[in-house]
């Protein structure tokens, strides 16, 4: 983790979330995930509650590891759905 406790970089969101720093640049770089750039530099940063209502919005699971993500509020239930049964 960075110096400063509240932010992340984005291969500490890596991983934290499994997956490649690639993408979480994408995340960040399409919207999903919001932060900050480095000035002078093409790093991100990515706040710690970002990081959480991040992770709770796309049902990604948090690491018993980080207790000061679980706090984050879970996103809500989808509806179960039924499928149609093919016409065949």
């Amino acid at each position: 983790m960075t110096k400063g406790n509240n932010v992340l970089t984005t291969g500490d969101v890596a991983n934290i979330c499994n997956v490649a720093p690639r993408t979480v640049s994408q995340w960040f770089d399409k919207g999903l995930l919001t932060g900050y750039r480095i000035p002078g530099s093409r790093d991100r940063r990515i706040p710690i509650a970002e990081l959480a209502q991040f992770m709770a919005a796309h049902r990604i699971p948090i690491p018993k590891t980080w207790p000061v993500l679980k706090n984050a509020v879970p996103a809500p239930e989808r509806p179960k759905t039924r499928r149609r049964p093919s016409k065949r």
